[in-house]
């Protein structure tokens, strides 16, 4: 599913060196593990409904969150109802929305 699309590389490392399981004043959030995500985009049919994205966790209350294929930016989605139009923009970059979610500032929505 993934062929053609590089993972972020701030994405990748955090991910080999950081817990997936996050939880700040901004709620929770989980990262999915990287062996399993193209099993879990599989799951979510994300290459049909959202063909741009590419689901990297949820905030557990059914909204995923997603890396956009064309600018590697970070945005929420809705899992129910999946559709681009309702993309909702988080961060820049994984490291801007991981810093902004730990310090409380940005909500999984």
């Amino acid at each position: 599913m993934n062929d053609f699309f590089e993972y972020p590389k701030d994405y990748l490392e955090y991910m080999d060196n950081n817990e997936n399981e996050i939880y700040s004043d901004s709620g929770f959030i989980e990262l999915f593990p990287l062996e399993g995500l193209d099993a879990i985009n599989n799951d979510y049919e994300t290459e049909i409904y959202v063909p741009n994205f590419v689901t990297i966790g949820t905030n557990g209350g059914g909204a995923g969150i997603f890396i956009n294929k064309n600018n590697n930016k970070i945005y929420s989605i809705p899992f129910i109802g999946m559709e681009e139009k309702d993309a909702v923009l988080l961060a820049d970059s994984f490291t801007d929305f991981i810093d902004g979610f730990k310090g409380g500032g940005i909500d999984v929505i």
